[in-house]
């Protein structure tokens, strides 16, 4: 058993158009609404192009990342 590789993924999603962030009214970011429509056929794209108003919410930039508002602390991983 020992020696074999394995991957963990670890995901952070944003964004839907499953209702979870509704349009009425209308989610925030910060100080700006949200940059996509529920019923647009190019939300995901919508939400990149609109980067510019989300990405810096991020802080990933900040002191190298240090303060990115996403941070892994540690993982645990368990044999079954």
């Amino acid at each position: 058993m020992y020696g074999l590789e394995f991957y963990i993924i670890m995901n952070l999603a944003v964004g839907g158009t499953n209702g979870y962030f509704p349009d009425v009214p209308p989610a925030t970011n910060g100080n700006s609404g949200k940059p996509w429509s529920n019923t647009s056929p190019t939300a995901a794209r919508d939400f990149w192009n609109a980067r510019s108003s989300w990405l810096p919410t991020w802080r990933m930039t900040d002191n190298r990342g240090k303060q990115s508002s996403l941070q892994i602390d540690h993982v645990r991983v368990w044999a079954l």
